[in-house]
């Protein structure tokens, strides 16, 4: 892919993984959401760090940049989560997810179209829809929310969600 793509959305959320900038159409993210309490079920893969209840949803909390390969696997520090936000998204096909960041720095409308990253520069799984110039001056790398879990990744949080509510079946007409 070579030169420009027309802009994805008018704003882009902008938020900070390892020491990069990069950002996702607004229209992708519900909202940001401090870190809740988490369940992780035995089994779970390394970048999702657990699930938690939203109203009657169970969302999966996923470590976007172990995810993508930005950083390694360390196991989940409560401590050094608090201080990290989750990005709630939309819910797509599936289990609701919210991806860890390192820090959300803005809102921004975009000053310009998606230019496109050479072939060579193009992460596997092509999540990456380019690099954007937002208003004030700002650029970030854009991710195709659609294109950040695989399918099999979707299937494997699902099953886990799934293997998650019987378990809370169970328990719900146990006396404590």
């Amino acid at each position: 892919m070579e030169g420009s793509k027309a802009p994805v959305s008018v704003a882009v959320v902008i938020f900070r993984l390892v020491d990069t900038c990069y950002g996702l159409p607004a229209p992708a993210v519900r909202e940001c959401v401090a870190m809740p309490e988490l369940v992780r079920p035995a089994g779970t893969p390394a970048p999702v760090l657990g699930f938690f209840r939203l109203g009657g949803e169970r969302v999966a909390a996923i470590d976007l940049a172990v995810l993508l390969g930005l950083r390694d696997w360390l196991a989940p520090d409560a401590a050094a989560m608090l201080y990290r936000p989750l990005l709630l998204c939309g819910a797509g096909a599936g289990v609701r997810t919210a991806f860890m960041v390192d820090g959300v720095l803005d809102v921004r409308p975009m000053a310009g179209a998606v230019t496109a990253l050479p072939d060579d520069a193009r992460p596997a799984g092509d999540w990456l829809a380019g690099e954007v110039e937002l208003v004030g001056g700002m650029t970030a790398l854009l991710m195709d929310p659609d294109r950040l879990l695989m399918e099999r990744e979707r299937r494997r949080i699902e099953a886990l969600a799934r293997d998650a509510a019987l378990r809370d079946a169970v328990w719900e007409g146990a006396d404590v």
